[in-house]
């Protein structure tokens, strides 16, 4: 398999969300803002964040920072170690809006596969290189330049699909265990209880 050098600026761009203003945060309301608690940084996927309760926002925004499902989303802001460099996909369109501290990654898809885009920019080769270029702060932060000046090394397009169609089938079959694991314990107390209404 040829790979061929790259900037990650020249197969994708990298975009800033909006910066919402703290009045309009609320507990309820109809669009969720992101954050990095969005990011379940140790699966690689979306998450819902129930750490804080005033995720909404309730305020005019630009509707380019309204996300479709699909959208891949990675963080700017190093909340916790490990977090920079991880992805996730937006699960539901006209829901989510994209705030500052999460950038958007939008493939030049003749030559970069989305599917593939995703597993590539949460590799150990992109991390280790946005963690040596984050500003070392008590909180450290990357930039959508600092993600495009990532260098990597990618194969052709169709072997790119080959591989992303392959690496998304085995999340979603990594994704349905852990659904059924997480449900055994409420499954194994129905069987008692049912077990008990038997005996009785």
């Amino acid at each position: 398999m040829e790979l061929k050098k790259y900037k990650l600026g020249e197969i994708l761009d990298v975009t800033r969300g909006a910066s919402l203003s703290g009045e309009f945060y609320a507990t309820e309301g109809k669009y969720i803002r992101l954050t990095c608690g969005n990011f379940d940084y140790q699966n690689n996927c979306f998450k819902e964040n129930k750490s804080k309760d005033n995720l909404y926002y309730i305020s005019d925004f630009k509707p380019e920072f309204l996300m479709e499902e699909g959208d891949i989303i990675t963080p700017l802001t190093e909340q916790a170690i490990g977090l920079l460099g991880s992805t996730a996909i937006i699960p539901e369109s006209g829901k989510y809006i994209q705030s500052q501290d999460v950038a958007k990654i939008i493939c030049k898809e003749e030559l970069l596969d989305k599917d593939f885009a995703f597993y590539l920019i949460s590799s150990t080769l992109v991390k280790q290189q946005l963690s040596a270029a984050a500003q070392q702060t008590k909180i450290r932060h990357t930039s959508p330049d600092k993600i495009r000046d990532c260098t990597v090394w990618i194969p052709e397009l169709t072997e790119q699909k080959r591989i992303g169609k392959l690496l998304r089938s085995l999340d979603r079959k990594i994704e349905l265990n852990r659904a059924i694991n997480q449900n055994l314990p409420t499954l194994d107390r129905s069987l008692r209880a049912v077990e008990v209404r038997h005996v009785a």
